[in-house]
């Protein structure tokens, strides 16, 4: 007998329509599955839907926002685009290619201009954040670029990595329209950098990691011995995203409650005084650094700010622990691209990499900033894989 489970959202009760695939696929009456959720209690839903033809957007409105629609059902007839959408007992859910995205449509603009489909082959879906922002490989005959199209255009501006650049770090830095081949899209809210290596150092395992790994933590020194110089980049204290953290985790896992308590105090005390401060990337990875054999560039500057150096280390370590399944107190830092990592930046002499318990705690942190993921990608079984995260927090942090 099937169990009956009190919907996550009694304001929005289809959003549980939203993490099962085999009843979504139902409704669709073809194989989907959705991944990228972003939920407002109550009110709305929207992720990423996957189908045999690629990727395409998913909303979810309750019966007093689904008003929001009635625009992309206009543009939809107007461009001659198919936009599917289902009333429910508690609002409406739609689904419609990139083009009709409710935010990006507008940034789109420019491809439209130039009759260049997205996707299509000359503009190759890379990643897609639905509202947010698309990647896109674009080819010509006279260059192979990475298109970054985004809803709320670009914070992080060419006079700031060029001034990175400058200062010796790996980055790349977006191209000036002015160079662009004749016929690409351009507009404020589209930027272009140059086509680089063979892929992400999360793409590269075992010994052929180390080399690279080496280099991305020598890279990482270097950021942080620049100057503050970007508006952005103010001191961030991480006492208030621990508060904010436990509420949102809670929403989820409420019988959790006491144990999200104890980790946040812990690492409140931990991170009282986080050490040297620096410029730091702030969402660091190893799906943050390019490879093209030993070289790297290091990209997505977008939370770049001024914080603890060891901050973008623990990043680091958190990301790839998950990825491992592997976050004993004793190891989590011996695993081979964080190992790799600690070593290219410790060799860097002006390098303060702090105490491995600064690391330690850091990476509890950023271990606790992603313990949503399993119900943002819509896993199957994401309480229990959240359940299983906030183990892997508790082993690193005693």
């Amino acid at each position: 007998m099937r169990s009956v489970r009190t919907p996550l959202d009694p304001g929005l009760r289809s959003l549980d329509l939203l993490l099962d695939p085999d009843e979504l696929s139902a409704l669709f009456n073809r194989p989907v599955r959705t991944s990228h959720l972003r939920w407002k209690r109550g009110t709305s839903a929207v992720a990423r839907l996957h189908d045999d033809d690629g990727v395409r957007w998913i909303a979810l409105y309750n019966a007093e926002t689904s008003v929001k629609l009635e625009k992309t059902g206009r543009r939809a007839l107007d461009w001659n685009l198919p936009l599917e959408r289902f009333t429910l007992d508690d609002g409406v859910l739609a689904s419609g290619p990139i083009p009709l995205d409710p935010r990006l449509h507008g940034a789109l603009r420019p491809f439209r201009r130039q009759a260049i489909a997205v996707p299509s082959p000359r503009a190759r879906v890379l990643k897609y954040n639905p509202l947010r922002r698309v990647v896109v490989d674009m080819m010509s005959d006279r260059a192979r670029l990475v298109g970054r199209v985004s809803a709320a255009g670009h914070s992080m501006s060419r006079t700031m990595l060029s001034h990175l650049a400058e200062g010796g770090v790996p980055v790349l830095v977006p191209l000036d329209p002015a160079l662009l081949p004749p016929g690409t899209p351009w507009g404020k809210h589209v930027e272009y950098l140059p086509w680089y290596g063979t892929g992400d150092l999360s793409t590269v395992s075992g010994p052929e990691a180390e080399s690279p790994a080496h280099s991305a933590g020598a890279a990482l020194a270097v950021l942080h011995r620049q100057l503050p110089v970007h508006r952005s980049q103010a001191w961030r204290a991480p006492a208030g995203r621990l508060r904010s953290l436990v509420r949102e985790n809670a929403e989820l896992m409420p019988e959790n409650l006491d144990r999200l308590e104890r980790v946040r105090s812990r690492l409140e005390c931990l991170l009282r005084r986080p050490g040297r401060a620096a410029v730091i990337h702030g969402d660091f990875s190893a799906d943050q650094v390019l490879v093209n054999g030993a070289e790297v560039r290091l990209i997505d500057f977008e939370r770049c700010s001024y914080g603890a150096a060891a901050s973008d280390l623990g990043s680091f370590a958190a990301v790839e622990a998950l990825e491992a399944g592997d976050s004993c107190r004793n190891t989590v830092l011996e695993l081979p691209r964080t190992a790799a990592l600690l070593s290219g930046y410790c060799a860097d002499a002006d390098a303060d990499a702090g105490s491995e318990s600064e690391i330690l705690a850091w990476t509890a942190f950023f271990l606790l900033n992603r313990l949503r993921e399993p119900f943002r990608s819509c896993r199957p079984g994401w309480r229990q894989h959240m359940e299983d995260r906030l183990g892997m927090i508790e082993e690193v942090l005693w």
